[in-house]
């Protein structure tokens, strides 16, 4: 069962439940959008609607995550093609092998 948790995200105020997450999780990630939201709203001083610097938080996050993504996918990728040229190189090593006896 998720427990809640009350965490405050700038001058705001929320009691939030996340599956799969503790209380500790749960503030620590509170503790880096309300950051971020600090950093956005003093890039974006002319910007005083709470809802975009809010929207601008979850691009920046969005933004952040797509390219944690890309590069967890040529990671993969590389360990793919790596994996195969082993695969290949064993495979030759072996058939050099038994024609050698």
């Amino acid at each position: 069962m998720n427990e809640k948790v009350e965490v405050q995200i700038g001058t705001r105020r929320l009691v939030v439940e996340m599956e799969g997450l503790t209380p500790i999780e749960i503030n620590a990630l509170a503790q880096k959008v309300s950051e971020r939201v600090v950093d956005l709203q003093s890039q974006n001083n002319k910007v005083a609607d709470t809802s975009k610097i809010a929207l601008l938080v979850a691009l920046s996050f969005a933004a952040e995550l797509d390219k944690e993504r890309q590069g967890h996918d040529l990671t993969r990728r590389l360990l793919d093609n790596k994996a195969e040229s082993l695969s290949q190189s064993l495979r030759e090593s072996l058939q050099a092998g038994e024609t050698s006896k």
